[in-house]
């Protein structure tokens, strides 16, 4: 039925009912005054809600609503349409709702809404602001008898949009509405009101109009007037301000047996604060009125109080886990127990908790179902075997692997998923590759291959159909499926899958997976899947979130899915780290220096840590009304403990552990892999990279961990305190300025994480030089510790890193900072924003951001046009800045003529928040003026931002080091010794100009130097001490290798490590690099050369130490060795020789090496871009280079050579 309301006037008739029965808020009013008041609230149909009788169908309306609750539309045309929703088949609460998104000017506003029927919980609300539940009434067919319901009224100071929607939790059988004419109404000012104070324009608005709270708690409300749009703190004389509390017309339902407290409701009292006793709602109205009695404006505050929620936390000695609000009792609680069949196999013995073992795997999953945990997800590769029918690994997971795990759950009572990778082994974003056997089939050979693979291997799983009741076609298949990467393709290949899924049983629901939901994924998949009509029921994603950003996002991601497209989202794959160490030899995905200081990984990495992420997890996606969360790999645990075995020990641990990887499959990858995928398992083959992510310890036992699945739905506390992290701090200043360290340090404590105050010891350290300095701080606990490392201490110790920085030579802070955009032209449209304050920035309020929304690859710049005036000598300019995967940035450097004095490397960004800092050094044989750049090279769709532009001086002309004071632009003073910038690259002052990026970490990352951070142990001061010259240092992890200090530069304090990188993708990472820049490479092996004052790590030294080692290789008479130190994809050469037996070389950096045994009769080769440097000058790098290739070419191209493959 049509609207015939416009511009109609309706009467606010509760509100005069409840001004005629509140004798302490309103006089007598006479029959001229109601008439006022009638008048003065007239109400307009704004015609914001579109489609509100749904004369359209349900056009403009998104709605989500479970299949299986019907939900039609009846007629269409004038006066005929209207909606219902009615739960008609089961007494569970379903939830439903339909919506659309308005936006509203500023004004005062509400909703209106016709119903029949049960209602059922359902209500009627506009955001937060408002909210009225439907009456239930008697069926209607006559449509003029049904219920007319208006919410109370809400006021925006702004425009903002405002979800008007109708929702609730469908309860039991025969419940629900038939809903018509949802209008939004607005308040119109009326041109014939007498009030003089109207006229003039006040208006009101309170704090807090829609509140949730426990019974006796009490809610504070602040009325803020404006009049002429200028807010006023006291109100004049004949203006007053009442509170009261409604429980009349449409607020029949409030309550008021609470009490109000508004300075014996004076008139004059902005403030009020209401505590309520009783579970139900109460309306507290503020209302504006003028010395006649004339209503100026009204507010009304909905506070919902309920009984304090029941405490059922469970008192144990373990872990706390926060209760988890109302989580459905079927929310899936999942685990990936792929490998577990393998890990049995290879001799491995889980116990419970009461020192139980566990030998198989029907038992492990009962022990797993008495944990909380009702699903299993077991990944399926199509022939994981090589032509001599070895395994290739990774747990061997063939479709009889998957049928034993199959039988396990149908003894413990717990459902199972099927994981079809639709390959013969490990598929993710960057590998899909196709099975063997279907190495050359065509896209539609592909399809019927993948139909009939799935569907005879579930009869084959499952032939009872009774555990299978949820099948992944693909697993991480963002980027491609079964080798196709075209999108319509890839959805014709789901599609078959699908049916063959639907032909096997048709219960069973379909799951798509993706990853990355911090890129948007889940959305652009449900989008591609419904244009392509692939037939499927969820659409999962993979969260860790140590790369794949926060929490909140996530939860975006997941309600598009459910509400856009009404599908089930849910998370099918996460972990988290109790530890950071090994336990089997091989490297782990998370360990100190590698994935380890991810802005979203928030926990500690303890077990309770752990406990406390899945905890957060499941709560979020509970919150999205996702389906659920899987946990991978919980029980892929060591097959042979290495842990705190002596060196040899440990070494012939792992080639034991190594021969059981390759017999049982139970590493990640066997070397029978090199034969289906060479280039990736086929090299790096080994254990497992996850058995610090496990919910067991490596001797088997459950950790308390594995109790949290259980304890989501009860809560649990501890008797007992403990200190689980205490962090550190990081300080950056520039010299000459005020020092300010932080009071408080945060204290993660088992039960919350807490600031305490902290109290720094920085006696001995002038803050004034350029440099990074240590500083001890003592924390004091706010709690009694009672347990653990910090136990019936009061205190514990922490560290400030400070870096004080040289003064920017770009003296104007705001543009240093992209604050303003006055100084800086662009040459590409693709920079939207020169001084952007919604995006991504690293400090301050703004940044320069991009966008390439063009079909081709395109290059742009900014152009800092503030021309500085530098003295002759040598600088840097750099900034950072973070971006879209393979996005490229660069520095650059140009004269008052627009001549290009120095262009940095390309620096490739490794998408959001991952920050990189391009760099550029250059050196001035005389006073300058100088132009900064900055260059982006951005892919279509590519998107990133800039920010901290940096510009400093390492060497002035007469001196090896530049002195402090150089103030920059048109002043030729000289700046300050180098230091370390917001990226943490370490250099001291000697003027290197090749810094260390290893400590700038993204998704990837295989080498990094990184502070531990135990919050324990002793941190010292800058050390005031050095050793004598001459002095020897042993590493503490293999004596025979050593450090000389021949010049006495190393503090007293210092400590060496000297460890072997046996990570295969680490190595593999850095040979790759070698061979590509190195002619006759016959081996390579990757060093992590360390040195700590006692807990803080050395990289850049003053001057050069000698290191001596056993030699790394055996040499025939046609080879030596190469030593290298390795930044990113440079090596920087370091002089070397073999001296009595032993390899001895010179540097002044500590982080990566490569040492190469290289064929001397190789030959020579033309020097690729990024070519290894012959020493640690670069200068003296380039002449050699020119003198050994021959070639006449100049200093700035060579320059221009290398490519940063960040």
């Amino acid at each position: 039925m049509s609207r015939k309301r416009k511009m109609a006037s309706i009467t606010s008739a509760g509100l005069v009912f409840a001004m005629l029965l509140s004798q302490s808020a309103v006089a007598d009013l006479g029959t001229e005054q109601v008439k006022a008041a009638e008048e003065a609230a007239k109400w307009v149909d704004t015609e914001y809600v579109v489609n509100g009788d749904f004369e359209s169908g349900a056009d403009n309306w998104d709605i989500n609503i479970p299949k299986d609750t019907e939900n039609w539309l009846y007629g269409s045309g004038a006066e005929k349409g209207y909606y219902c929703i009615w739960e008609n088949k089961t007494e569970e609460q379903k939830d439903v709702s339909i919506s659309q998104t308005v936006k509203l000017p500023a004004g005062t506003y509400k909703l209106g809404i016709k119903s029949t029927g049960a209602a059922g919980g359902l209500k009627l609300s506009a955001g937060e602001y408002v909210s009225t539940d439907l009456k239930a009434s008697e069926w209607a067919d006559d449509q003029s008898k049904w219920e007319s319901i208006e919410t109370g009224e809400f006021t925006l100071d702004k425009e903002s949009d405002v979800k008007v929607f109708v929702s609730g939790k469908l309860t039991a059988w025969n419940k629900g509405s038939a809903i018509d004419d949802i209008v939004l109404y607005e308040r119109e000012a009326d041109d014939t009101d007498s009030s003089e104070e109207n006229q003039k324009g006040y208006t009101i608005s309170v704090n807090q109009t829609e509140v949730a709270v426990e019974n006796g708690d009490t809610v504070n409300l602040e009325a803020k007037i404006t009049y002429d749009e200028k807010e006023i703190n006291e109100l004049p004389e004949g203006v007053n301000l009442w509170w009261w509390v409604d429980t009349w017309n449409d607020h029949t339902d409030g309550l008021s047996d609470g009490t109000l407290e508004n300075d014996k409701n004076s008139g004059k009292t902005l403030k009020a604060a209401y505590t309520t006793k009783s579970a139900g709602k109460y309306y507290v109205v503020a209302q504006l009125k003028d010395a006649n009695d004339n209503e100026l404006g009204s507010v009304c505050t909905t506070i919902t109080s309920k009984a304090p929620e029941i405490d059922t936390s469970v008192d144990n000695d373990d872990i706390v886990v926060a209760k988890v609000k109302d989580l459905s009792p079927d929310f899936i609680m999942g685990m990936d127990i792929s490998s577990v069949i393998t890990e049995l196999g290879s001799g491995v013995v889980y116990k419970d908790y009461s020192g139980k073992e566990i030998n198989n795997v029907t038992d492990f999953c009962k022990l797993l179902a008495e944990n909380g945990i009702n699903h299993i997800r077991v990944r399926v590769w199509n022939d994981p075997y090589d032509s001599n029918g070895n395994g290739y690994g990774g747990g061997n997971n063939d479709v009889a692997t998957a049928k034993k795990i199959a039988d396990a759950c149908r003894s413990a009572g717990i459902k199972m998923l099927v994981d079809f990778h639709c390959s013969d082994f490990w598929t993710d974003p960057s590998k899909q590759m196709v099975p063997k056997a279907w190495k050359d089939y065509t896209v539609d050979e592909k399809a019927t291959a993948v139909e009939k693979f799935i569907n005879e291997s579930l009869n084959t799983i499952d032939a009872s159909k009774d555990v299978v009741d949820m099948v992944q076609v693909g697993n991480e298949t963002t980027g491609g499926f079964i080798g196709e990467t075209n999108t319509q393709a890839m959805c014709k290949l789901f599609s078959a899958g699908s049916k063959g899924v639907k032909d096997y049983n048709s219960d069973v629901k379909v799951v798509i997976h993706v990853e990355s939901p911090q890129k948007n994924t889940l959305t652009t998949w449900s989008d591609n899947l419904e244009k392509y009509n692939v037939n499927y029921d969820i659409l999962g994603t993979s969260y860790y979130p140590y790369w794949h950003g926060t929490l909140s996002n996530l939860k975006k991601e997941l309600s598009y899915v459910q509400t856009k497209h009404n599908k089930d989202a849910m998370v099918l794959e996460t972990s988290y780290a109790y530890t950071l160490d090994d336990s089997d030899g091989h490297g782990n995905t998370v360990r100190e220096g590698n994935n380890d200081d991810s802005v979203d990984a928030t926990e500690p990495f303890t077990v309770q840590g752990q406990a406390t992420y899945i905890r957060n997890l499941i709560n979020a996606v509970n919150e999205a009304g996702g389906l659920g969360v899987y946990y991978w790999e919980p029980a892929w645990i060591t097959v042979g403990d290495t842990t705190g075995l002596s060196e040899e020990a440990a070494a012939a641990r792992y080639e034991a552990n190594k021969k059981i990887w390759e017999e049982k499959g139970s590493g990640w990858a066997s070397s029978y892999s090199g034969e289906y995928d060479p280039k990736d398992a086929g090299k790096w083959y080994g254990g497992s990279a996850v058995d610090n992510q496990a919910m067991f310890y490596p001797d088997g036992t459950a950790t308390a961990g594995l109790k949290v699945w259980n304890y989501v739905k009860t809560g649990a506390k501890v008797t007992k305190i403990g200190v689980e992290d205490i962090e550190t701090a990081d300080v950056t200043s520039e010299a000459g300025k005020e020092l300010e360290l932080p009071k408080t340090i945060n204290v993660t404590y088992n039960t919350e994480k807490v600031e305490e105050n902290v109290v720094w010891n920085t006696d001995g350290i002038d803050f004034s030089k350029a440099g990074t300095y240590t500083v001890e701080g003592t924390v004091k606990f706010s709690r009694k510790i009672e347990r653990g490392a910090y136990k019936d201490k009061t205190s514990g110790i922490t560290k400030c890193t400070v870096v004080i920085k040289q003064k920017n030579l770009i003296t104007d802070a705001e543009d240093a900072g992209f604050e303003k955009a006055d100084n800086f032209t662009v040459n590409n449209k693709i920079v939207d924003s020169v001084s952007s304050t919604k995006d991504d920035k690293k400090s301050g309020e703004a940044c320069a951001h991009w966008y390439n929304g063009g079909e081709d690859k395109t290059e742009a710049a900014i152009t800092y046009n503030k021309a500085i005036t530098l003295a002759s000598g040598e600088y840097i300019f750099e900034y950072v800045g973070q971006g879209a995967d393979g996005d490229e940035l660069y520095a650059e450097v140009m004269d008052s003529e627009g001549n290009i004095i120095a262009k940095g490397d390309n620096v490739t960004l490794t998408g959001w928040k991952n920050w990189k800092t391009p760099s550029v050094s250059f050196k001035l044989e005389k006073e300058t003026k100088v132009t900064l750049v900055v260059g982006i090279v951005s892919a279509k769709g590519g998107w990133g931002t800039v920010d901290d532009l940096y510009l400093y001086q390492t060497k002035s002309a007469d001196k090896s080091d530049a002195d402090n004071g150089n103030t920059g632009d048109d002043e030729n003073k000289k700046p300050d010794t180098p230091s370390t910038d917001d990226n943490n690259k370490d250099n001291t002052g000697s003027g290197d100009t090749n810094k260390d990026d290893s400590t700038s970490k993204d998704d990837n990352t295989t080498n990094g130097d990184q502070d531990s951070n135990t919050g324990n142990g002793d941190t010292a001061t800058q050390p005031a001490k050095t050793l004598t010259p001459g002095a020897v240092v042993s590493s503490t992890s293999d004596t025979k290798t050593t450090v000389k200090d021949t010049k006495g530069i190393l503090p007293d304090t210092v400590k060496f490590e000297s460890k072997k990188v046996t990570d295969e993708k680490e190595v593999a990472k850095v040979a790759d690099v070698v061979k590509d820049k190195i002619v006759g490479v016959k081996d390579v092996l990757i060093y992590e050369l360390n040195l700590t004052d006692g807990t803080t790590q050395l990289h850049q030294l003053a001057d050069k130490v000698q290191v001596t080692m056993d030699m790394p290789f055996a040499l025939a008479d046609n080879e030596t060795i190469k030593v290298f130190r390795v930044d990113s994809d440079k090596l920087i050469a370091c002089t070397s020789r073999v001296a009595d037996g032993k390899l001895v070389f010179e540097t002044d950096h500590f982080s990566t090496f490569a040492f190469v045994k290289v064929n001397t009769n190789a030959g020579t080769k033309a020097a690729p871009e990024g070519a290894a440097k012959t020493s640690d000058d670069s200068n003296m790098y380039m002449w050699l280079v020119i003198a050994m290739a021959g070639l006449g070419v100049s200093i700035a191209a060579l320059m221009n050579r290398k490519k940063e493959q960040a």
